[in-house]
């Protein structure tokens, strides 16, 4: 089973409009409500893939409730940890020339009373969880290891822990040696502190972060495709140009594709065709965490993928 967490979900509310005219009164021209996290957008996709994710993390009060139920409606089964506070909202307003401008709410604040609930509900999922996918931010007054125990359990388990998250709480967590993790340039001069800007430059900062303790590292270069280390090898992708419409949860999307692909013993040249292929379908859909089958099985030809080393 794959277990996808999301501590910090939120109710996705995309607005359309023409254009964004600083301190005039905004035409919304549609809109749109979703289930959100950047775990959730995993799960989604992973189900839409035919798997049948489990989805865990905090949810509370009106926002928490909207989106069990809309979990319920996508038939992806949850185990969320029930908390007082109300869980985020977040906006992305898209303009006619497809420039996306998001506000993003922090989120509760979690009491250590849910964290032991949740560790209780996590120990018992653990025992049938192959996969175990960790995506987004933390709730307010989570530790910044909180990763890096999710880790060393997964490590001790035998579990393929595949880790989406930036900053310090990345840094940490490298410590409990993830199987997985998929920064992007901008994250990992962060986390680095270092310049880049040459796909030379990229590869070698991956190495660092596999020095760090990461088995596997993907290195997000958005249109210009990826770059994939492990210990022994590293390979270059290149993905086909097309017309975006949507790019927010296409590292998301990317992320379940490698969910699936592991979970399906895919050979590595054609797990990184399938979990890109999955970022471009997303991209190419209004929808935040969706992909088109045929799309997927499309542009899983067209991405290039070479081996360096």
């Amino acid at each position: 089973m794959i277990t996808i967490i999301t501590f910090n979900p939120a109710i996705d509310r995309m607005y359309r409009v023409n254009s964004i005219n600083i301190g005039e009164v905004q035409r919304v021209v549609s809109t749109n409500a979703t289930a959100g996290g950047k775990g959730l957008n995993v799960a989604k996709v992973c189900k839409i893939l035919k798997e049948n994710p489990l989805a865990m993390g905090f949810l509370g009060g009106f926002n928490g409730e909207f989106i069990k139920n809309e979990l319920k409606k996508l038939d992806i089964q949850n185990k969320f940890t029930k908390i007082e506070q109300e869980t985020r909202s977040c906006l992305n307003i898209i303009e006619d020339n497809k420039v996306s401008t998001e506000f993003l709410e922090k989120g509760p604040i979690v009491e250590k009373s849910d964290l032991k609930r949740f560790e209780n509900d996590i120990e018992e999922v653990l025992k049938n969880t192959k996969i175990l996918v960790a995506s987004g931010s933390y709730c307010e007054n989570m530790s910044i290891d909180y990763y890096e125990k999710i880790g060393n359990v997964c490590r001790e388990n035998d579990i393929k822990f595949i880790l989406d998250t930036s900053g310090d709480a990345l840094k940490v967590a490298l410590k409990s040696q993830p199987y997985l993790i998929k920064p992007n340039i901008d994250e990992i001069r962060h986390l680095l502190g270092i310049t880049i800007d040459s796909r030379e430059e990229v590869i070698l900062s991956g190495k660092k972060l596999l020095k760090m303790g990461a088995k596997n590292v993907c290195i997000s270069l958005g249109k210009d495709g990826m770059v994939y280390l492990s210990k022994y090898s590293v390979y270059d992708v290149k993905v086909p140009h097309v017309k975006c419409v949507n790019t927010v949860g296409s590292g998301d999307s990317t992320i379940a594709g490698f969910s699936v692909g592991i979970s399906r013993g895919y050979k590595i040249e054609n797990l990184l065709k399938f979990a890109n292929a999955c970022g471009i379908s997303n991209a190419l859909n209004m929808e935040t965490g969706f992909v088109d089958l045929e799309e997927v099985e499309k542009y899983k030809d067209l991405v290039e993928v070479t081996k360096l080393s």
